[in-house]
């Protein structure tokens, strides 16, 4: 999440610079491209500043199970007691794959039963560090929306009210393309990607992707309805795309509150998440990039990757379902 904040940012970066030029020269054709873009990346960085305070709730989901990755080397070396980083501080959870304990883990490779000690004090200040890395990072992105959003509100003023509303007018489709591609990126994510636990949870969830298709397919026709409009002269066809442009658009919006409804009540728990011991597992083996699963592979299904507890993978399906619930209401 950080990395596409920074590439964002960094685009946002370069957008300013070449902006310069057109702001001194008051060049009003480049300033409504520069406004343009603003309406394009506001939206987004909005939704990933949310989406990095939100993950706060999977930090200790992730540290936990992510913790013997080579990914966390720098972190064990930082907090693990000395000579410990790659020794007693990476005990498996549970004692891994050839082991019943942790105990027995500890016993058989080093003669002693404090490993589970060792990677607990471990993992317990290193998230302290990243919910503090999180947090203040989380409020540098609300402090740069705000200036965005001020940015933007002077602009307008200094293009004016009617340059800003025949602009918004001619370019209807180009309005649509940011919702269009958002909920059809995320339909995908929710459908069809091997690591999002969603794809494998229950069809009360999972039609949540189903339903991001329809938006983006509807989305995609009032586009096209948008430009036609803008191009068309007879008035007996343009008063019909009118109207289809209006059903188009109340579908969208019967889809979205829809999808923001599901998505609200289920990460709130407000209806909680039913998890059969054969999804649990089916899932955790299929998120899990940390390698702390074992018996993936099991003919049992109940029996795979006993590691992840049905409450950490819930805490990762209501993740994904809270941006899901801020696309919405964006």
């Amino acid at each position: 999440m950080l990395y596409v904040i920074a590439v964002v940012s960094g685009v946002l970066f370069v957008i300013m610079i070449c902006t310069l030029r057109v702001i001194r020269q008051v060049n009003i054709l480049g300033a409504v491209r520069y406004m343009w873009a603003l309406y394009w990346i506001i939206p987004i960085h909005i939704f990933l500043v949310i989406s990095l305070f939100d993950y706060h709730r999977v930090t200790n989901v992730w540290v936990r199970h992510w913790w013997t990755s080579p990914t966390m080397d720098w972190i064990r070396t930082l907090f693990c007691e000395d000579d410990t980083a790659n020794a007693e501080c990476m005990v498996p959870i549970m004692g891994g794959e050839d082991f019943d304990t942790e105990d027995e883990w500890c016993l058989f490779n080093f003669n002693s039963t404090n490993c589970t000690d060792i990677r607990g004090d471990a993992e317990m200040d290193s998230k302290t560090l990243f919910y503090f890395f999180y947090t203040v990072n989380g409020i540098w992105g609300a402090l740069l929306v705000l200036l965005l959003i001020m940015t933007l509100d002077v602009l307008q003023g200094i293009i004016t009210p009617p340059i800003v509303k025949a602009s918004k007018g001619a370019n209807i489709p180009l309005w649509l393309t940011l919702p269009m591609s958002g909920c059809f990126v995320i339909g995908c994510i929710f459908l069809f990607a091997p690591s999002s636990s969603l794809a494998a949870a229950n069809e009360q969830v999972r039609w949540t992707g189903i339903a991001y298709l329809i938006a983006a397919g509807t989305f995609t026709i009032s586009a096209l309805l948008g430009w036609f409009l803008a191009n068309i002269q007879d008035k007996r066809s343009k008063k019909v795309a009118v109207h289809l442009f209006i059903f188009m658009m109340l579908l969208t919006i019967a889809a979205i509150v829809a999808i923001f409804s599901t998505s609200l009540i289920f990460s709130l728990e407000v209806s909680p998440v039913r998890l059969s011991a054969e999804k649990r597992g089916n899932i955790a083996c299929s998120i899990d990039a940390g390698a702390s699963c074992t018996n993936c592979f099991d003919d049992l299904d109940e029996n795979r990757c006993p590691e992840w507890s049905e409450g950490e993978v819930k805490k990762v399906i209501q993740t994904e379902l809270k941006p899901s619930a801020t696309m919405a209401a964006i």
